[in-house]
């Protein structure tokens, strides 16, 4: 794409989310501050209290690259920097939520939004950290190299949670409840599998904010399912069977539900870094966190009566 195209494109979106926040109205007064969810507002107060930084609470002089072969940190540079094209997009989905609940709901929801005025700066520290461990193992890599790689990895995640037409619940019963339990699921496999001190560090770190990210996507549920209307449970129903079948299982997160032609080099990436106990899971660890998170959501969704439908793919069978 050229630079006029890239700046024609850039304009044509901006006026696209124009047009977008305008059928928004928002309603500011009264202000009120008090909790409506407690749960949520213990959450915020988690996250203020559970401040780290990256370059500091990270023992990273510990962590020597050298005790491992070139092979090695060459397949764990290119699993962090993997990692890290995952995380960045958390950073506009959060941002775009929060002026969602800010735009939509007035002078409710205070709880949510002052969880999620945390929410993008953890998630710019983990991405940090996927930088960092890919930088000290060689390099970061900025580009998959591969179309096929390059979609599965870029959805327009933020622009949805700025669509009217997909109730916030939706949204967040998909990317919080589905997405954000998943990542949590296998980021614990990767802390279990892990055998570097400092590796680990970090992944327990990432892990805690994902922990309150995945608490904060079922509490908000939990406050607002019951009462939603026909229209909105099937929405919610729809949107996480479409987020199941075309994105996760598409390879979103896991690399081994790539096509066999964008799979590699980064499958043997994995498996060797996750050999080596650098942050990674095989993809049989993997298949298994996967299935057991499915399952994990399809019995909580069944509590509200929400019926999660099965999906084949070609590898998995149905589930």
């Amino acid at each position: 794409m050229t630079m006029s195209e890239t700046s024609e494109y850039a304009a044509r979106l901006l006026r696209a989310y124009q047009a977008q926040e305008k059928r928004f109205v928002e309603r500011r007064f009264p202000l009120q501050f008090a909790p409506e969810v407690p749960a949520l507002r213990e959450l915020y107060s988690q996250a203020k209290g559970f401040r780290w930084n990256p370059e500091t609470d990270i023992p990273w002089e510990r962590f020597d690259p050298a005790r491992y072969s070139k092979e090695t940190r060459e397949a764990a540079r290119r699993t962090w920097s993997r990692r890290a094209w995952s995380v960045y997009p958390g950073l506009t989905e959060s941002t775009a939520l929060l002026i969602r609940f800010c735009l939509e709901s007035g002078s409710l929801g205070m709880d949510a939004k002052l969880f999620l005025s945390f929410r993008p700066a953890e998630e710019a520290k983990h991405l940090e950290v996927c930088h960092l461990l890919a930088e000290k193992l060689g390099g970061y890599e900025s580009d998959p190299g591969d179309a096929g790689l390059a979609r599965a990895s870029n959805h327009p995640f933020a622009q949805a949670a700025l669509d009217p037409d997909v109730p916030v619940e939706a949204y967040i019963a998909a990317l919080g409840a589905l997405d954000d339990q998943l990542d949590l699921n296998l980021y614990l496999s990767h802390l279990q599998h892990a055998k570097d001190e400092v590796v680990g560090a970090a992944l327990r770190l990432i892990a805690a904010d994902r922990a309150r990210h995945v608490a904060f996507a079922w509490t908000l549920l939990g406050s607002r399912v019951p009462a939603l209307d026909d229209r909105a449970r099937t929405a919610v129903v729809e949107t996480v069977r479409d987020l199941l079948e075309n994105v996760i299982l598409a390879g979103y997160r896991n690399t081994w539900l790539l096509t066999e032609k964008s799979r590699e080099p980064w499958l043997a990436a994995e498996e060797e870094t996750a050999r080596a106990g650098l942050g990674a899971s095989t993809a049989a660890q993997e298949r298994s966190v996967l299935r057991a998170t499915i399952a994990q959501v399809r019995e909580r969704f069944a509590v509200w009566k929400l019926d999660l439908p099965r999906v084949s793919h070609p590898e998995l069978g149905t589930i």
